[in-house]
């Protein structure tokens, strides 16, 4: 490489080591005077930090105070921060056969990566903020239906956490759960995705059997379950209801086009279907094709996607609430269930203040945080720090130095 060479490279990779210097310097700001949300027993917990510019993860530290991590958070002001979901009796050893493993929290991961929607936003269907608020949903729909309906958990056993990035973390520390092995977690992630449930069984076999010489066969008629049915079958029962009694109060063109959205029915089973009558006796008059097909929707549209492998794993490093994440200069931050209804992590989770920044766009295409503040491609703009943040650890902009 020529002088002229290595002088240009040196100049092109000034704005990101800039960049980098200016976040470090914002999180250590941040740090100074903030103070995480410690999970319980946080001596007996492995910690992990990640700093700046690829560097190595720092892991099997241990802190015996609360005092003692903030002075490190302080004095290093890493990009990430984690805890383990293990309890062990000897955290800060080397080799995970020396920690003795004691117990770890459940833990959930819903990351708007493992979605099936991932692939509408890549097809440029949907937008990120589109996917962010059905990552949000599902969090919803993990805690109230699953956790505190099908489980029976109480919800000070759950702590809820935007993760910061793009999605949420639920923590599950019910005295039940904490001794579970992994194969038993993965179970339970398996099962709030409804793939491993008996098909044959979610919806109520009423069919009368019929004798044909020495052999009996079923007609096969099915019926919708109660609606307060337990776990899955309540839960086809409701969308299934819900999804019947929207197209009744269509107009009529619309409730014909609802029906013929299901396979099986063309135009001349679509007007034959009795659709005045409560969910159940319209289900009835539904071809069998049709019924199976408003099941699978139903399973679609009620499935919880939490990353398995996280879930399985009983030494996971998470992030610990109270921190900022070093992708996006958000604050990962726990929300009460409440909270979590109308949640908008990009006005409810940044923690970098309003001081102007100017940024420049170094995307290809016009990107956007939320619906809170957007770039164009080589776009200059002065932005509150907290956006600028987001841009910025995104990898979306560079900082502005003026000449």
């Amino acid at each position: 490489m020529s002088l002229k060479e290595d002088i240009a490279k040196h100049k092109a990779s000034l704005p990101l080591r800039y960049t980098q210097e200016w976040l470090q310097a914002r999180f250590r700001q941040f740090y100074a005077t903030a103070e995480p949300e410690l999970p319980p027993r946080f001596t007996a917990r492995e910690w992990g930090m990640l700093g700046w510019g690829g560097k190595m993860m720092q892991r099997h530290l241990a802190f015996r105070s609360e005092g003692e991590l903030q002075a490190r958070l302080a004095h290093e002001a890493p990009a990430h921060v984690y805890h383990s979901v293990a309890y062990y009796a000897h955290p800060s050893a080397g080799k995970m056969n020396e920690k003795q493993w004691q117990a770890a929290d459940l833990i959930f991961d819903l990351d708007a990566d493992h979605l099936p929607e991932m692939e509408l936003l890549k097809q440029g269907k949907i937008s990120f903020g589109a996917l962010m608020e059905i990552t949000r949903e599902q969090a919803v729909r993990l805690a109230e239906d699953f956790l505190l309906g099908d489980l029976g958990l109480a919800l000070e056993d759950l702590q809820l956490v935007f993760s910061g990035g793009r999605g949420y973390h639920v923590h599950v520390r019910a005295p039940a759960v904490l001794e579970l092995p992994s194969g038993a977690r993965r179970e339970l992630a398996d099962y709030l995705t409804g793939l491993d449930a008996d098909e044959e069984l979610l919806l109520v076999d009423a069919g009368h059997t019929r004798q044909y010489g020495d052999k009996r066969y079923s007609t096969g008629e099915l019926r919708l379950p109660a609606t307060d049915a337990p776990g899955w079958q309540g839960r086809i029962a409701r969308y299934a209801s819900a999804w019947l009694t929207e197209a009744q109060a269509l107009p009529p063109d619309e409730q014909l086009a609802r029906l013929k959205s299901l396979p099986g029915i063309g135009s001349k089973v679509a007007k034959q279907a009795q659709i005045d009558g409560t969910p159940q006796e319209v289900f009835d008059t539904l071809p069998r094709r049709a019924q199976t097909a408003l099941r699978d929707a139903a399973l679609s549209a009620c499935a919880v996607h939490a990353d398995e492998p996280v879930t399985g794993d009983l030494h996971r490093l998470i992030r610990l609430p109270g921190t900022l994440h070093g992708g996006t200069g958000l604050l990962a931050r726990s929300v009460t269930l409440d909270e979590l209804r109308d949640f908008d992590p990009y006005r409810q989770a940044t923690a970098l203040g309003d001081a102007p920044v100017k940024v420049r766009s170094v995307a290809k295409h016009p990107i956007a945080m939320g619906d809170v503040a957007s770039l164009e491609p080589d776009e200059v703009t002065e932005l509150p720090t907290a956006q600028g943040a987001y841009f910025m650890a995104r990898g979306f902009a560079t900082l502005e130095v003026e000449a």
